[in-house]
């Protein structure tokens, strides 16, 4: 790694033995090397931090840094403050990277330069239930977008380092879509944004599956709505993080009517409707 990197990972945890270390496998094997890794933990009680510093010989750049706080804004903005890279990626615990991915992701940059960014996101299997969560996921992003209010997944946020210092980071006061606050506030002050199509990540669907996928739409549904109201929102019961929280394997349901309601919903503005039908062809196709 050079003194100052192209980029720094920041990864906030909170009991992520299970699934932190294959991304970390993941990092060790990509092919672009000149990174910075930071793991912020917020005093995870199982092996988090042990299974971390195991990869401390094949990622050189690691850093590990026990966070005062378990909050995922508060671990960010503490790995951001650490952090050396001329970009920031923060990346949540359980997402998987194919070894081209930073590769890719820094030739997006260069050639498609933005402040602020996040990545189209990969089903993590084959099944058309996976590929329609990812699909609907990816499609709301851009949604977001074309109707000038734009957010990020927030697995893979990506920024410039100024344009976080500028910006204050993320605030640990919003107990649900920080990230797309953060975005949000990001654009409103000027800063230009961007959704890269490709490489894509992986993101997990834990969540989805443990509840069941129209009870997790559901569920978030409610929490975007008690947002726009500003109703109090309970990060610990209604929206927590953690590895131990999402672990149960729930067949998920299908999503097809609720995809097909949410297009119909949306006939109001049919240019929109036309890219997003384009775009969920070219994702189809892909």
């Amino acid at each position: 790694m050079t003194a100052k990197p192209f980029i720094s990972i920041i990864i906030p945890t909170l009991n992520e033995e299970k699934f932190l270390p294959s991304l970390l496998s993941d990092l060790s094997h990509q092919t672009h090397t000149d990174y910075e890794l930071i793991v912020v933990d917020g005093h995870s009680e199982d092996k988090t931090k042990a299974k971390t510093l195991l990869f401390s010989g094949l990622i050189p750049s690691l850093i590990f840094i026990d966070s005062p706080r378990r909050n995922v804004s508060y671990q960010r903005n503490l790995g951001a403050q650490n952090a050396k890279g001329k970009y920031f990626l923060f990346v949540d615990a359980d997402t998987r990277l194919p070894k081209y991915y930073l590769s890719g992701l820094i030739y997006r940059i260069m050639s498609q330069p933005t402040d602020v960014f996040t990545c189209w996101a990969a089903p993590e299997s084959g099944s058309a239930t996976d590929k329609t969560i990812s699909n609907i996921i990816n499609m709301s992003v851009e949604t977001a977008f074309l109707l000038d209010s734009p957010a990020a997944i927030g697995a893979m946020i990506g920024c410039r380092h100024d344009v976080f210092m500028k910006i204050k980071g993320f605030d640990p006061k919003v107990p649900f879509a920080e990230d797309a606050e953060f975005v949000k506030r990001a654009y409103k002050k000027g800063f230009t944004f961007r959704i890269y199509r490709d490489p894509k990540f992986v993101m997990s669907l834990r969540r989805f599956k443990k509840t069941g996928t129209i009870r997790s739409f559901q569920k978030y549904a409610r929490l975007h709505l008690k947002r726009l109201i500003e109703a109090d929102i309970n990060q610990e019961t209604e929206y927590p993080m953690g590895g131990k929280t999402f672990t149960k394997d729930i067949p998920t349901q299908n999503l097809i009517d609720k995809t097909i309601s949410t297009l119909d919903a949306g006939k109001k503005i049919p240019l929109i409707v036309e890219k997003i039908k384009a775009l969920f062809t070219l994702s189809e196709d892909e």
